[in-house]
């Protein structure tokens, strides 16, 4: 599961912390076609954002209900300023809907 593979959720689970619901989109795409990483992930987003508005995640995981949702990306490499840029745009358009959103680099070791 991957980026690549829009139809599938990479991972979910409960933050212990805020309490949130965490959709995780596992990104190891390098950025040599900035163009394609980034629809990949537009692919992706949206896809995840038709499973929380379908009801299909409370139905999978009733735990969640009533959670706030948050998109998390997990990328194997750091995005250039311009992607960054439109990572932000996301978060902030997602943010609007009471959607989380959160992107960086994966820790050291993995």
């Amino acid at each position: 599961m991957s980026i690549s593979d829009a139809g599938t959720i990479d991972g979910m689970g409960i933050d212990r912390a805020s309490g949130d619901l965490v959709l995780n989109i596992s990104d190891h795409l390098d950025w040599a076609d900035e163009k394609g990483h980034l629809t990949a992930l537009e692919n992706k987003v949206n896809a995840y954002l038709d499973y929380l508005q379908s009801g299909q995640l409370v139905e999978d995981m009733p735990e969640a209900k009533g959670r706030r949702p948050r998109i998390a990306v997990y990328q194997q490499f750091a995005a250039p300023d311009g992607a960054t840029e439109v990572l932000e745009r996301l978060g902030a358009a997602l943010h609007a809907h009471g959607i989380g959103f959160s992107f960086g680099e994966l820790p050291a070791g993995y």
